[in-house]
């Protein structure tokens, strides 16, 4: 409580009589954290001045001084033991946290001090990979510069590219591209970073990742999804109609022979329906079960798909395997209208 009130006469006193500053909150907050944290930068010296126990007592003020980029108090807090790599709960480093906030000053003393790029905190992530999903254009850059890993892998096979791209910073994307970032890298289901552009609907992402490899644009997941599948199963128009462009096969079929539209009647976007059929799309392409478009809509009630697909010459009678037509498993949904 004296160190976050900064009663300095009081935190000597009871410095003198033997307080332990190791002993945390609940949430691990030391007193030199909470006086870091509120600015109380004589506290802060004085509890410094009176630190015998190193690393434990530092958790995690030199995360907040990243977070501040407070580049005055980090460079007190690494004097004498020199730990930069100081690791949290989550494992995260104080780069990670100025990775994190975008705070280049910060960042740039902390690897001057010997703070590794390359640490890899829980799920295997690193600094790039944080200041890739949060567009920190000038921390990608000094990261790279400073020799971070361009195609490493958290545990779900994410690479820094797949940060970018899912989050949409686009300039970011370009410098990972720019400096060898692997295009074809893939994630644990097998998605690319253009997978991730398409689920966030973010189309400059999208349009830089095929302007430096255009063959990504049919590439599929373990699930055999193509971009486009994606696009289509999130009603992103955007991207999809970039993919439409770029000639991406709109009649792909994924597991269980699924294809772009049969995903777009499932998921009710009409949008998306009527980009496919103006984009030439097989209307009356079947999955394995013999479903048609117009079954699907059919059967989750979607009817203003089912009128725009019979506008367009869908097969009102067509049957799936069992026999079925759209009519039947309408009805047997429940699909009134």
């Amino acid at each position: 409580m004296a160190a976050q009130e900064n009663h300095i006469e009081v935190v000597k006193f009871l410095l003198a009589n033997g307080a332990n500053q190791s002993l945390a909150t609940e949430d691990g907050f030391t007193p030199l954290a909470v006086s870091l944290q509120q600015g109380h930068d004589k506290v802060v010296a004085i509890l410094l001045e009176n630190d015998s126990k190193g690393s434990k007592v530092r958790l995690p003020a030199l995360h907040i001084a990243a977070k501040k980029n407070d580049t005055k108090a980090a460079a007190l807090l690494l004097q004498g033991d020199n730990q930069p790599d100081l690791n949290y709960k989550s494992g995260f480093t104080p780069l990670h946290i100025a990775a994190h906030y975008g705070n280049f000053e910060v960042a740039q003393l902390l690897i001057t001090r010997g703070a590794d790029v390359n640490y890899a905190a829980s799920q295997n992530i690193t600094p790039l990979h944080v200041a890739s999903k949060w567009g920190k254009d000038k921390l990608v850059r000094l990261l790279l510069e400073k020799g971070a890993q361009i195609d490493v892998k958290t545990k779900d096979g994410l690479t820094p590219l797949h940060c970018a791209a899912r989050s949409g910073h686009d300039q970011v994307v370009d410098i990972l591209l720019e400096n060898g970032a692997p295009f074809g890298a893939k994630t644990k289901n097998g998605l690319s970073a253009l997978h991730m552009a398409a689920q966030g609907d973010h189309v400059d992402a999208a349009r830089i990742l095929l302007y430096y490899k255009s063959t990504l644009v049919d590439d599929v997941s373990s699930d055999y999804l193509s971009p486009l599948h994606v696009a289509s199963h999130c009603g992103n128009y955007n991207v999809a109609k970039l993919l439409c462009e770029r000639r991406a096969d709109v009649n792909a079929k994924a597991l269980n022979g699924f294809s772009c539209l049969h995903i777009a009647c499932k998921k009710n976007r009409l949008k998306l329906v009527e980009l496919l059929i103006a984009n030439g799309v097989d209307i009356e392409a079947k999955t394995e079960s013999g479903l048609t478009s117009l079954h699907v809509a059919a059967f989750v009630g979607s009817h203003d798909i089912v009128v725009y697909l019979l506008q367009h010459g869908a097969n009102i009678n067509a049957t799936t395997i069992r026999g079925e037509t759209p009519l039947h498993l309408a009805t047997r949904n429940n699909q009134i209208e």
